[in-house]
């Protein structure tokens, strides 16, 4: 060893790696908050430049600045694969941020904080209208910010907002249950998360109306019998039936699809069996699904054909033959960064029926949702068609992508 040399320590090494991880969080905290703050700015240009982003027909709107916005973030969306609706969400956050907690921002920028706590401040400052109690708010957060952690930082925020806020609590809650809602989030092997965000007497009636049904039912057996089930599975069988309506005149209206390839189903495919707006189940579930619920449309796909698909120009408006076929064809809204499902879209014409002169036909017709329609027909975004269904997608600043239709096979729906 030559004289005056040192030798790292296993306690040396792991304070290094300790540095390095906490270097690169701040890295990725200013990242963050420098991400955060060119959204913002971004959407500050598009509404000063609307002309970027919108054709004549979209600045004629009364709603001009609202879709130059839409359509500035959609674009970068596509840069960033993250929804229209999300690059919005971060814009105003990245703002509220801005004009109402600049101690937390500053923080932020700074890399003191994480995205997760100025996410959960900001949350708490939407709709708050006490700007006198503002300033304590932010100078208490960003103190607490730096030493606490994400979930940690929310509980102390809420109830620093719950002692300094002014305004009664029922009128607090009026405006929070106007955002009441029920989302689906696929999980893995065929099964999915149902989250319903309702007022908490309801939730609670709700679930006590599940306890309470749930014993009753596990009463009628007992562990080892068949048939029997935990009260966990119980529960969520009756919240199936109850919300699907299972033995009511309401259940037969709704109506989701379920693509079975004939040959899958006797057991002798090997193509994937489809429920639209999930993906691919079990040959076992589609089964059932196929031959017993009767709120499903039975849809059957083999080498043959039953519909017409093509119309030309010698009608305006897709047939219900059509409309299944998209509805097969495509998941979900053609917009990469949208996720509505098809059957929760409008069925447009890519090229349009009185502009582009586009025929009512299968390789023209997509499903768009509202607000994807719109951005369609008054930006400067240009679609085009591309064969089997693609579809190329650029925007004004020179961002080119192409959307894929599902895999599924060529055949029609009868």
């Amino acid at each position: 060893m030559t004289p005056g040399t040192t030798v790292a320590t296993g306690l040396d090494l792991i304070l290094d790696r300790i540095h390095d991880v906490d270097g690169a969080q701040t890295e990725i905290n200013r990242a963050h908050a420098r991400q955060w703050g060119a959204l913002a700015e971004l959407m500050r240009l598009a509404r000063a430049n609307p002309h970027v982003y919108l054709r004549a027909e979209g600045m004629a709107r009364a709603d001009a600045l609202r879709f130059a916005e839409d359509a500035a973030a959609f674009d970068v969306g596509l840069r960033l694969r993250l929804s229209t609706n999300r690059v919005r969400s971060i814009a105003h956050s990245a703002q509220v941020l801005e004009d109402r907690l600049p101690t937390l921002h500053a923080a932020f920028a700074a890399g003191h904080t994480t995205v997760d706590h100025v996410t959960a401040a900001v949350d708490l400052v939407m709709g708050w209208h006490d700007d006198a109690a503002l300033p304590e708010f932010d100078e208490k957060l960003a103190a607490a910010a730096s030493n606490s952690t994400a979930s940690s930082f929310r509980l102390r925020a809420r109830r620093l907002k719950q002692r300094l806020l002014r305004e009664p609590a029922e009128v607090r809650h009026a405006r929070a249950f106007a955002d009441r809602r029920v989302w689906v989030e696929p999980t893995d092997d065929g099964m999915t998360f149902i989250h319903a965000l309702v007022a908490a007497p309801d939730a609670v009636r709700i679930i006590q109306r599940l306890n309470a049904t749930a014993r009753a039912e596990q009463q009628k057996s007992r562990r080892g019998e068949a048939g029997w089930r935990s009260r966990d599975q119980i529960r969520a069988d009756l919240a199936v039936a109850w919300l699907a309506g299972d033995g009511t005149p309401t259940a037969a209206k709704v109506r989701p699809m379920l693509l079975i390839p004939l040959l899958s189903l006797l057991g002798e495919g090997d193509q994937p069996i489809e429920l639209p707006g999930y993906g691919s189940i079990d040959r076992v579930s589609a089964a059932r699904l196929f031959a017993k619920a009767p709120s499903f449309r039975r849809v059957a796909t083999d080498p043959f054909t039953g519909e017409i698909l093509e119309y030309d120009r010698t009608r305006y408006r897709p047939t219900k033959a059509q409309r299944d076929w998209i509805a097969l064809r495509f998941e979900q809204c053609i917009d990469p960064n949208c996720s509505r499902p098809a059957d929760d879209s409008d069925v447009d014409h890519l090229e349009e029926w009185v502009r582009d002169v586009g025929p009512t036909n299968g390789d023209n017709l997509f499903p768009l949702c509202e607000i994807s329609n719109r951005r369609k027909n008054v930006s400067r975004v240009a679609y085009r068609r591309l064969p089997k269904g693609r579809v190329s997608i650029t925007t004004p600043t020179g961002f080119t992508t192409v959307s894929e239709p599902t895999a599924i096979p060529e055949a029609a729906p009868f």
